[in-house]
C-alpha cells in the first residue's frame, strides 16, 4: 500500500501543478488580449480561471491544449513532415500494387 499511496500523492501534486499552469495560461491569455484595461483583465482572467480550471478542469485543459496546437503551427507542419518522410497519407504506386 505504501507505493500506491506515494504514486497517488505524486499524481495529485502533478495534477495541482498542471492546474496552476492552466490557470496561469488563461490569465496570461486574458492579459494579452485585454491589455487596454487592467480591471477587465482581472475580471475576465478570474472568470476563465474559475470556470475552466476550478469548475471544469478537464475541459479547460483540453481547450488550452487545443488552442496551443492550433496556434503553434503544428497543424501546418504535419503535412510538410508527412510529405518529406512519406509517413502520413502514403501514396500507393500506380498499378494497384
Amino acid at each position: 500500500m505504501g507505493l500506491f499511496n506515494d504514486i497517488v500523492t505524486w499524481a495529485t501534486y502533478l495534477w495541482w501543478l498542471w492546474l496552476f499552469l492552466v490557470a496561469w495560461w488563461y490569465y496570461s491569455w486574458s492579459k494579452e488580449h485585454l491589455a487596454f484595461s487592467p480591471v477587465m483583465t482581472l475580471v475576465v482572467g478570474g472568470i476563465l480561471v474559475y470556470f475552466l480550471v476550478i469548475e471544469h478542469p478537464l475541459i479547460g485543459s483540453a481547450g488550452m491544449l487545443f488552442w496551443v496546437v492550433l496556434m503553434s503551427g503544428v497543424l501546418y507542419l504535419l503535412p510538410v513532415v508527412g510529405s518529406i518522410f512519406n509517413t502520413i497519407l502514403v501514396k500507393k504506386p500506380p498499378g494497384g500494387m
